[in-house]
């Protein structure tokens, strides 16, 4: 359909039947999509599970270009694609970081030859200028910006990354006046309702049109219990989950977080798995085709996962942390009983959750200081123009830091990037104003008031709780819902019911659990573990840290004769996957003991054990813990170490080390026992714990 065709409800009913195999549309669907064709342009704001994907799905195979969506939800990209393609017969495609260079290639190709209805695309591809381009150059029927409120310095989750959008909408206005423009969220209050509508409004007209719908969601009832503590909050897991029908969802803070619920929900007998951005991309394409099929009673996952499934028949959802606003609470809850049938949204309270979503907040602001660390950087490497991980690593700040303060200095016309020797760079501009930096400010207020508003709501003070979340999202028309437990007065968990027995059991599992090391794809590292993880602050792993740079023989055993058991225990566990022919000591300067824990182990395990191969070509300048991110990691011992020995290539080789911050160290270990040992059998890392570097300050979280 050309853009001029005239609009045809007939026709719209026609294809919604024949396509997409529905005989009506939802309440406010129809017409969503006559106004989005008539005018050019519309705001849609519906609650999550509302059917928001068919207002551009529909039109868009009308079309004769293609249609272009924006998404930083890369699970909703799988997802919708398998479902155009399997479903719809609608040809579809993506580019994304998770995807393959030569996938992503393959997508562009696909789109330049028009076999492509629908191109998803993460926003920070925008960043880079070869795709921008690529995009422009594109027959755009329509951009469809999901998640719209991340483009608002007014709403709860502004997203650097979302400034290119405007920028891309004006960009193809001028290629093709016609273009339309439709944003979709289920998050915006009226003061970021105006700010996006102002913000993707074509040339000439003031603001977008806005479809806003109820946010009430009929099928959910909330609930709440209180919490304190990990162990807590884990032995309220072990007993809620048994009581619920499934599948579920278990909503985390962080990636450690996931990880951790899965496993110990396995230990507890139930089928759980951890799902976030950190893994394999080959791993989340099956763990959420695994999820979607049926195969777990609940995954834990950040909303890496979480935003993204078309999974229709979550019966619950979890809040095992509590989340940053009480918008994001309720996107994210919004994803049960979207097949209409009852489910229950459960949020575990810890008030000292908040210190998380804290650093969340406050990371992410910078400071005029970091503007101007930034800004000099880049004037005076005018000659020799740095690429953004130059400058993550020379200024040594937080990396969501240098995002925003790159992407801020882009905007306002301090900055401009460039391509130089096919890498993207950035040069001073003539312009010498101090940036302008009230949004964040703003911003900072804002993130800190929603996060007051949901600690309010998890401390019970707030009334009906689905009433609460609606009036925060602007539902003028919100009153009390009568099936919450603030209507009803009931209790669907009683914290009372988590007994001593299960307390200690959580936290002696807690003291014992090894970390998970993940694998790496270049250079290529299996999947290894750690004794400890430094966030627990078990009394092994203290002491470890307290007695690592004492001589053997100033303390009476190399370690307590726990920690010793304990990495039997899992180098052991490492054996039942791998067969390994030697232990290959990582060099250190500061384990005094390096030598006498590895022929320990060795003896352990019958296993050669070898501390001189790997050695320090260059020494690194600083320790790996004076630095300040993990971009300086890296380059403090990148290159750096040599294989003295060559192996044969199918050695299958047991890493030690002490233990793994960033992963530089480990990594560089295996690049050189691959690139000057000649190994290309499998490298596993075992080490004694497993640590968090801070990121923008020296030390140890």
């Amino acid at each position: 359909m050309a853009p001029s065709t005239p609009i045809d409800g007939d026709l719209l009913n026609q294809r919604l039947k024949e396509m997409f195999g529905f005989d009506r549309f939802r309440p406010g669907q129809q017409e969503a999509i006559e106004a989005l064709l008539e005018d050019r342009g519309l705001l849609c704001i519906q609650p999550t599970g509302h059917g928001k994907s068919l207002l551009y799905q529909l039109p868009a195979s009308l079309f004769d270009g293609v249609t272009l969506v924006v998404s930083p939800l890369l699970a909703l990209m799988r997802d919708q694609i398998s479902h155009l393609q399997d479903r719809f017969g609608i040809p579809a495609a993506s580019i994304n970081s998770d995807q393959s260079m030569e996938d992503n290639d393959e997508a562009r190709a696909r789109a330049r030859r028009g076999e492509v209805k629908i191109l998803f695309i993460a926003p920070e591809q925008l960043d880079n200028i070869d795709r921008f381009e690529f995009l422009l150059d594109l027959k755009v029927e329509m951009v469809v910006v999901d998640e719209a409120h991340c483009i608002s310095t007014w709403g709860h989750d502004f997203r650097p990354a979302y400034r290119e959008i405007a920028t891309l909408v004006k960009r193809l206005r001028e290629r093709h006046p016609d273009v339309r423009v439709l944003g979709l969220t289920a998050t915006a209050d009226a003061r970021t309702e105006g700010d996006i509508s102002a913000q993707l409004a074509p040339r000439g007209v003031d603001a977008l049109p806005v479809h806003r719908r109820s946010m009430d969601r009929s099928n959910i009832s909330l609930w709440r219990t209180q919490a304190k503590g990990m162990a807590h909050k884990l032995a309220i897991l072990k007993r809620l989950l048994p009581s619920l029908d499934g599948p579920g969802l278990i909503y985390c803070a962080t990636r450690d977080h996931t990880e951790i619920v899965a496993e110990y929900l396995t230990h507890a007998g139930l089928n759980v798995s951890a799902y976030h951005a950190g893994k394999d991309p080959e791993l989340k394409r099956e763990l959420q085709r695994a999820f979607i099929a049926g195969d777990f009673e609940a995954i834990a996952a950040t909303n890496a996962l979480g935003m993204g499934i078309d999974k229709s028949d979550l019966r619950y959802v979890i809040h095992f942390d509590v989340p940053g606003s009480i918008t994001s609470y309720y996107q994210e809850v919004g994803r049960a009983g979207r097949d209409g049938l009852p489910a229950r949204g459960m949020l575990i309270f810890d008030a000292d959750d908040r210190r998380i979503q804290d650093h969340f907040i406050h990371s992410a602001r910078p400071s005029i200081e970091d503007f101007d660390k930034i800004s000099q950087m880049i004037s005076k490497h005018a000659s020799d123009p740095l690429r953004l991980t130059d400058i993550r690593r020379r200024s040594g700040l937080h990396p969501t830091r240098v995002i925003v303060v790159v992407a801020e200095l882009t905007e306002q016309g301090l900055i401009e990037k460039t391509k130089q020797s096919g890498s993207q760079v950035y040069l001073p501009t003539q312009q010498t104003h101090a940036p302008e930096l009230s949004r964040y400010e703003r911003q900072e207020k804002v993130r800190t008031r929603e996060l007051e508003r949901m600690m309010s709501y998890g401390r019970g003070e707030v009334g009906c709780l689905m009433n609460n979340l609606r009036a925060a999202l602007g539902d003028e028309d919100s009153q009390d819902c009568g099936r919450c437990q603030a209507c009803t007065g009931e209790v669907l968990f009683d914290p009372a019911q988590v007994t001593q027995a299960d307390l200690d059991d959580a936290q002696e599992w807690l003291g014992r659990r090894p970390v998970v090391i993940r694998s790496s794809r270049r250079p290529v590292m299996e999947e290894g573990l750690a004794l400890f993880d430094s966030n627990m602050r078990a009394r092994g792993f203290m002491d470890f840290m307290v007695n690592r740079q004492r001589a053997p023989q100033d303390i009476d055993v190399p370690l307590a004769e726990d920690t010793l058991e304990r990495l039997e225990i899992a180098a052991r566990k490492l054996m039942e996957r791998y067969s390994f022919d030697r232990i290959v000591v990582v060099p250190s300067n500061n384990w005094a003991q390096r030598e006498e824990v590895a022929h320990w182990l060795g003896d352990c395990l019958g296993l050669e054990v070898d501390t001189g191969s790997l050695v320090w070509e260059l020494a690194p300048e600083a320790r790996q813990g004076q630095l300040l991110n993990n971009d300086q990691r890296r380059a403090n011992v990148s290159g750096f170490m040599s294989c003295r020995a060559p192996f044969f290539p199918d050695t299958c080789v047991l890493l030690f080390d002490d233990y793994t911050g960033s992963g530089a160290t480990l990594k560089e270990a295996v690049r050189a026992l691959r690139k000057r040992g000649g190994i290309q059998a499998e490298i596993v890392p075992l080490t004694i714990a497993s640590v968090r570097w801070r990121l923008g300050r020296a030390g140890m979280i």
